[in-house]
């Protein structure tokens, strides 16, 4: 018995419905979780400046990325919601921090 859905020839034809049968075969999870990777990723790369300027970029990018994503119904709003929360965070701690 297979644990995940057999990929059809219609669900590989092109990069997006591969993307999509990708998406699907981790129960909705498999963008969200490269997007959290990404913000990881950005948060250290970035980490030689401040903090807050290091949030501040990593949750931008990674806004960005969802807002794309959840304009082609391959995350669910909610993520790109808690990407924009995350931004708007960033930009109040960037302001704190300056004053």
């Amino acid at each position: 018995m297979a644990y995940y859905a057999t990929p059809t020839g219609n669900d590989t034809v092109g990069l997006y419905e591969f993307f999509n049968y990708v998406n699907l075969s981790a129960g909705g999870l498999f963008f969200p979780v490269i997007i959290f990777v990404i913000w990881i990723i950005t948060f250290l790369a970035t980490k030689q400046y401040s903090t807050s300027r290091a949030w501040t970029f990593a949750s931008f990018l990674c806004g960005v990325l969802s807002i794309i994503l959840a304009t082609l119904n391959l995350i669910a709003p909610r993520f790109m919601y808690i990407f924009i929360i995350l931004f708007a965070a960033g930009l109040v701690w960037l302001k704190l921090e300056a004053d």
